[in-house]
């Protein structure tokens, strides 16, 4: 079915919702972009305190995502439910993410932890005020199927560009730290202090607040008169929907292979391939993140095609069986022996590019189309409880994201213990504790893809049913 041109999205819209994950994205990864460099590696504070307080915030989400959404679904303003939210949250953000790296230097490290923690739970209280509001506001864009695969490409498209951008952010502090003091030849707190002001400021004040300020929002009348959202009511009523559930099983499993794979495919690079050569296999790590980055950003448009040819499922279905071939051949990617050709002094390993070729398609399709998916879950939520809960939805599916992120980062700890890597003896591990590497960084992205193609076989909702969905809903509350 074509998309009529009333349910079409402008282009600048879909260009100032989309620019939105940019700082959604900064919002959440730049905090442990700079915590462990900042707070042990300059401030000398226990790696396992900041391990611990980089998990609180998590607790705290457990309370604030579930009641911001309740706000955002109650709100009524002239400017809208999620608006106002958007642009406050993304104020508030900017200020406070530059103020987490503002620490006095002389305290003791009981206080710089202390200071740490106090400040991300401001920090990320202003995050939810943000995040939960905006990510509503992408699931009610368009009632068109397609049209919403379209609008979260957009989206996907700035998020990756964050990913991209995030990994220059310790460069450039450590640059902006040598200009501001003339004797500094590494990273130091002027540095950082100056780049949290930037990232603040430019990306999460300025480009956040644009969504607020420029998307118009669908429902700001028709939820004037429904009945008031109650918090435990709407989170039994998410997790009482099949296809919500299978969404959730998907993002879990996805992201806590993803985080062990990202992490264990570092050390293989430098103590596998490159008999712990650091610098060597820092230089392939990079050539590898790049090529996910370039992978990923040609994914969008063929993604979003096979959407429209053979739906959302379809399309699933394609990058997890991609996934699955991807996962296997890890095992032979990640292998010393292959040729190498040299730039300059600089040692290239062309064989390991294969890994983002099969394996990239896969994140953009996910960022895509589960959003995609949760704003069809809306309709189907609205047609059964006649209410738009967007808020909450959004809010229990951000939460469990980003617990399963942190519990992902233990995970890869717990991998390479169960390994037995030895960081003292280099590249001279024992040839078992490679293996087990090599088993792990091919087997959880394999296996956890094979888990969700075989969750998909029982996701509900085609096009012909999301059609039908609209219809039963325009009958009764009319065209919104």
């Amino acid at each position: 079915m074509g998309t009529a041109q009333q349910d079409k999205v402008p282009f600048y819209e879909k260009s100032a919702l989309g620019v939105g994950a940019l700082a959604a994205f900064f919002g959440y990864a730049g905090v442990s972009i700079l915590a462990y460099p900042v707070y042990n590696m300059m401030l000398g504070v226990s790696a396992a305190w900041i391990g611990v307080a980089l998990m609180i915030p998590r607790l705290w989400d457990a309370i604030t995502d579930p009641v911001m959404g309740k706000i955002s679904d109650n709100f009524h303003s002239r400017l809208g439910r999620r608006k106002p939210f958007i642009v406050g949250g993304a104020i508030s953000m900017g200020i406070l993410f530059a103020l987490l790296w503002h620490v006095p230097t002389g305290w003791s490290d009981q206080l710089k932890i202390t200071y740490f923690i106090v400040m991300q739970l401001l920090y990320f209280t202003a995050y939810t005020v943000f995040s939960v509001p905006y990510n509503a506001l992408t699931y009610e864009m368009t009632p068109d199927y397609n049209e919403r695969t379209r609008v979260m490409a957009f989206c996907a498209f700035f998020h990756k560009t964050g990913e991209l951008l995030g990994g220059w952010m310790l460069p450039i502090a450590t640059a902006l730290g040598i200009w501001l003091v003339a004797d500094a030849q590494e990273l130091n707190m002027s540095g950082v202090q100056a780049m949290g002001w930037i990232v603040g400021v430019v990306i999460m004040l300025g480009i956040g607040s644009m969504p607020g300020l420029i998307v118009k929002e669908r429902f700001k009348k028709k939820t004037q008169v429904q009945q008031k959202v109650k918090l435990w009511d709407s989170i039994k009523g998410s997790c009482s929907s099949p296809a919500f559930l299978i969404l959730v099983a998907i993002i879990v499993l996805n992201t806590l292979s993803g985080v062990l794979a990202m992490g264990i495919d570092q050390y293989l690079l430098v103590y596998f391939m490159n008999n712990g050569d650091m610098a060597a296999g820092l230089i392939q790590k990079g050539l590898l993140t790049s090529g996910y980055g370039i992978v990923g950003f040609a994914s969008i448009p063929v993604i979003t095609w096979l959407a429209g040819k053979f739906g959302k499922k379809g399309s699933l279905f394609f990058v997890y069986g991609l996934m699955v071939f991807g996962g296997i051949m890890k095992w032979f990617i990640f292998t010393p022996g292959h040729p190498i050709f040299y730039i300059g002094k600089v040692a290239i390993d062309p064989i390991i590019l294969i890994d983002p070729l099969l394996c990239g398609p896969m994140w953009v399709a996910v960022k895509i189309m589960l959003a995609s998916m949760m704003a069809d879950i809306c309709d189907e939520d609205e047609l059964k409880h006649d209410q738009r809960r967007e808020g909450m939805f959004s809010a229990v599916f951000s939460w469990i994201e980003k617990m399963v992120v942190s519990l992902a980062y233990l995970g890869t700890g717990f991998a390479l213990a169960l390994a037995h890597f030895n960081p003292e003896l280099g590249g001279a591990q024992a040839p078992e504790t490679f293996t087990r590497m090599r088993l792990f960084l091919a087997g959880a992205p394999a296996l956890t893809a094979i888990f969700a193609i075989v969750a998909l076989f029982f996701y509900p909702i085609t096009a012909k049913r999301a059609a039908n969905t609209r219809q039963q809903l325009e009958d009764r509350r009319g065209t919104v």
